[in-house]
């Protein structure tokens, strides 16, 4: 399936907001993919379908989990909205018929990040929350620094999603710990490095 196909199709699974978060998603991927040395195809690819299942209702997430057989983990259990990227990914997968598992990785990890995140997580990662309808504090100082440091803006995006589910007194995914611990070691060491 080539990209406008997967336009086609995904314009008619999502909300016209979600639609354009998705483009916007894709193009800010694959800028960031160009910059880092990523693969701007699957950077694209990624960046469409991130969210293709995210205007599912909570019944029909379930009714998904059933149909493509995913296992879930207690926190996901617990955090419906931590469930899109997973169906995301299988839908990616059975009803695009994206094989590649560097791609569908992305996906399943854009909302929780993984202890070992690939370029292609980070970028998408960070994509998903830099793109130009976001608007929330902070969001123009993560973009200058997404200019110089990838590392360095997936940081400064995990803290402060973290301080926001702290301060609500929400559940935390370990995987986003594990990321952030990760993330930071990274950036530790490419500061040591000056």
């Amino acid at each position: 399936m080539n990209i406008e196909e997967i336009k086609v199709k995904l314009k008619k699974m999502v909300s016209k907001e979600r639609f354009e978060h998705s483009i916007n998603v894709a193009q800010v991927a694959q800028r960031l993919a160009l910059k880092y040395g990523g693969d701007i195809t699957k950077a694209e690819v990624a960046g469409l379908l991130h969210d293709c299942a995210k205007d599912l209702d909570y019944s029909t997430q379930k009714k998904m989990l059933i149909k493509y057989n995913i296992k879930i983990d207690k926190f996901s259990q617990k955090i419906p909205k931590l469930l899109h990227p997973l169906i995301g990914a299988a839908i990616a997968e059975k009803e695009f018929n994206i094989k590649d598992p560097i791609i569908l990785k992305a996906i399943r990890v854009h909302s929780t990040g993984a202890p070992r995140m690939s370029l292609l997580d980070k970028i998408i990662y960070l994509s998903d929350k830099i793109e130009p309808l976001r608007n929330n504090d902070g969001i123009e100082e993560v973009r200058k620094i997404a200019e110089f440091s990838l590392d360095k803006a997936v940081l400064k995006v995990m803290d402060s999603g973290l301080l926001h589910l702290i301060r609500r007194g929400l559940l935390i995914h370990p995987a986003t710990i594990g990321a952030r611990n990760n993330v930071l070691a990274k950036v530790a060491l490419l500061d040591a490095g000056k």
